[in-house]
């Protein structure tokens, strides 16, 4: 692990366990409302972290990429653009960029999404890197001032002429936009933040007045405890507050829906869109409800629980009774929302789909069971390990599963004049919706179909049959676009804790099912294959087998001035990470910016000698002078002789 990366992890660590505190202590108590056990509240408050904490993993990094990534923003409404834009690349006039990133989008394709082995997946990585690089770069030229008066390359030019004929002031002007907007979703997701530490405290309190260990605690001991847990917690939830408000603007979530689903209506009454249309209302209707008592329940706990210090107690009653549950709310609704939306999209999926569902099922089985006969023989199949497994693993997950559904169910439990059970019922329902695809797979990419855009000009959408790519028609290049760029589902349970666990407790089983199957599997005629214990472990453990995927010599890659452009962009980054702003050291860190910017004109006027160049500067002794800790290989040297050429003279 790289030792900078440490202080993030932990970050990650402590807010992620902030964020799960909350949600576990209001599933612990709206059990402990409903049922005064014990062991039933912890068992909430253990089913509610262990499958939401996932989930609030990677929300805290989308906020903490979104708030400290270089040129985020940027960056993703370059993508958005090129998604939206993308030009066909054999059309008279398109800059060669696009044809580049087209070419890299079809090496990136070629290895599909098996599992690789360890050879194809480091090929398939520095593949993506490029793509990362080119989308880096387009977002620079997209939002960047080109007048500093330095020499660019035709490469350049042809780009930054085709931009300001393509909506390029209209994009700059987005991202202005964007980012006042998102500076007001900074102070309010601090003013969230804020409140929901001072929330956590009553929350704090109430579970310690209930849980025995805590009791035998003295009560002045009790601060030292809840206060830091307190602040985290509300760190935590202003990142994840900021990450979900941000997503509901930046996907453009209910608009896009609510154009969809007028649109399908527009065109006609059916059973279908009349359907999708009640179920979206539906749904709404549910995360409005969810909302209200989420909100109701914090005032109540706001309400009936002791203060942790005295000050508290004097403040204003407006501050916990209304203020706190409007912010509460308000984060709440976007994100019930957001996830009601996943919920919509399934069901839109699943109507979608022509023919019956019951004779669908049967191909499926029917299939299923072809293939099962193909691979194994009869001993294989019969395995009772592998039998014992199937009949106690699932039921297993679906049992804690609701046992999850319903520790979400009762963190709003608690609104008044409300019965507990019918605000708990509203929850378990809700998130029944939210985490539907949990069992029923479904396209994450369905991308609300059309992806719309801004008007970013008059150049052609048409793309003819000319394509210089014969292989790829435009559909095809919309669809890769789309799986690249397009914005996917964050909330899923893929890698839920439970799961893991049962594989952990039942990895004997495990064990005794592979053995089986590899002693089964020599019993194997020529037309099915012999087994090793790891291929069969594979199998027992749901992992799909390795594949080698090798990218023909002869197919199409990016241009040599793509490589021009790379290498200028990759220094360019070396200086902004390693040589900007730096404390210690400065002379010698402009010394070595100013080298490295005297070697960036070099290659814009001698693009043709772009390997010697780099290579004579690597062996300069200015970059061999360290900053500080004369000892081993100066990072920029490295940079030089190794790091730059691997990644513009990889193999892809």
């Amino acid at each position: 692990m790289n030792l900078k990366k440490i202080p993030y992890y932990l970050a990650l660590l402590l807010l992620t366990s902030g964020a799960s505190l909350i949600l576990g202590f209001l599933s612990f108590g709206g059990m402990f409302a409903l049922w005064p056990i014990l062991p039933l509240a912890f068992t909430a408050f253990v089913l509610s972290v262990a499958y939401e904490g996932e989930i609030y993993l990677q929300n805290i990094k989308g906020a903490l990429n979104k708030l400290f990534k270089h040129h985020y923003l940027e960056r993703q409404l370059g993508n958005e653009y090129l998604l939206n834009n993308f030009p066909n690349p054999a059309t008279d006039g398109c800059p060669q960029f696009f044809a580049d990133y087209d070419e890299q989008l079809n090496l990136l394709h070629q290895f599909g999404h098996k599992r690789l082995d360890k050879e194809s997946s480091r090929n398939k990585k520095r593949v993506e890197k490029t793509l990362r690089d080119m989308e880096k770069w387009f977002a620079i030229q997209l939002f960047h001032s080109h007048d500093e008066g330095r020499h660019k390359t035709q490469y350049e030019i042809t780009l930054h002429d085709w931009l300001e004929r393509n909506g390029q002031s209209v994009e700059q002007d987005h991202l202005a936009k964007r980012q006042q907007t998102f500076r007001l979703v900074s102070a309010f997701s601090i003013l969230a933040g804020v409140f929901m530490g001072l929330g956590t405290t009553y929350l704090l309190v109430e579970a310690f007045t209930a849980i025995p260990f805590f009791t035998a605690i003295s009560l002045g001991s009790w601060p030292l405890l809840i206060v830091p847990m307190s602040i985290i917690a509300g760190a935590a939830y202003g990142l994840l507050t900021y990450n979900s408000v941000t997503d509901m603007i930046s996907n453009d979530t209910l608009r896009k829906w609510y154009d969809k689903i007028r649109t399908d209506l527009s065109q006609g009454l059916t059973l279908r869109n009349g359907f999708i249309a009640v179920t979206a209302v539906v749904l709404v209707a549910l995360a409005f409800a969810l909302t209200i008592c989420t909100a109701g329940t914090w005032w109540t706990v706001a309400q009936e629980t002791r203060p942790l210090f005295a000050w508290m107690a004097r403040m204003p009653s407006f501050i916990m009774g209304v203020i706190n549950p409007l912010i509460t709310g308000f984060s709440a609704i976007v994100f019930n929302l957001q996830n009601t939306s996943e919920s919509l999209a399934l069901i839109d999926d699943a109507t979608r789909t022509k023919g019956n569902v019951f004779k669908r099922m049967g191909h499926a089985i029917r299939d299923g069971f072809n293939s099962l006969m193909a691979q194994e023989n009869w001993l294989q199949i019969i395995n009772p390990f592998r039998l014992l497994l199937k009949l106690t693993i699932m039921p297993l997950r679906i049992l804690l599963f609701l046992g999850h559904l319903i520790s979400i169910g009762v963190t709003a439990d608690r609104v008044p004049g409300v019965s507990k059970f019918v605000s708990a019922l509203l929850g378990i329902i809700s998130e029944g919706f939210e985490d539907a695809h949990y069992f029923i797979a479904h396209d994450h990419y369905h991308a609300d179909d059309s992806h719309e855009g801004h008007d970013h000009g008059h150049h052609d959408h048409q793309h003819h049959d000319h394509d210089h790519h014969d292989h790829q028609p435009h559909d095809h290049r919309k669809e890769r676009l789309q799986h690249r760029l397009g914005a996917g589902h964050s909330h899923n349970h893929d890698v839920d804790l439970p799961t893991r666990a049962l594989k952990l407790i039942f990895m004997p089983v495990y064990v005794l099912a592979t053995a089986w199957d590899v002693l089964a599997s020599k019993r194997n005629d020529p037309t099915r294959r012999t087994l090793s214990f790891n291929q069969a472990w594979d199998k027992q453990m749901g992992i799909s087998e390795e594949h080698t995927v090798a990218v023909p010599q002869h197919a199409e890659r990016p241009s040599s001035a793509w490589k021009v452009a790379h290498t200028l962009f990759r220094i360019e980054r070396h200086k902004e990470k390693h040589l900007q702003d730096v404390w210690l050291g400065a002379d010698v860190a402009v010394q070595k910016s100013q080298q490295l910017t005297n070697l960036q004109n070099r290659i814009r006027q001698q693009p043709e000698e772009i390997d010697r160049l780099v290579n004579e500067e690597a062996s300069s002794v200015v970059y061999a002078t360290h900053r500080f800790f004369n000892n081993g290989t100066t990072s920029t040297s490295t940079f030089l002789q190794e790091e730059l050429p691997q990644r513009v003279n990889g193999p892809m």
